[in-house]
């Protein structure tokens, strides 16, 4: 007999948007981390679609989450003083 996989929820998206604010980034801080647009966070955002493997990857590394806390599989830990601190940006003072 084979296992089902469980499924995550359905709500990524809105995961994703208050994993990122509670992070203290924007669109498109989120997306310069981790190497990609701010079309592409506003797509997974706006939608129920996970993203793929190596994208979780980098997201949950950059949100400081685990990879089961965004797929909603794990509650979110809590996190005293949620907005973490910026890094200045190079070439900025």
């Amino acid at each position: 007999m084979r296992k089902s996989r469980e499924q995550p929820p359905q709500d990524f998206g809105a995961r994703l948007a208050e994993l990122r604010k509670a992070a203290g980034l924007t669109q498109v801080e989120l997306a310069e981390a981790i190497g990609t647009s701010q079309r592409m966070i506003a797509y997974y955002e706006g939608t129920d679609d996970c993203p793929i493997a190596r994208l979780l990857r980098h997201l949950s590394g950059a949100l400081g989450v685990s990879t089961d806390e965004l797929l909603g599989l794990t509650p979110p830990r809590s996190r005293p003083g949620a907005k973490r601190s910026r890094k200045p940006r190079a070439g900025k003072a």
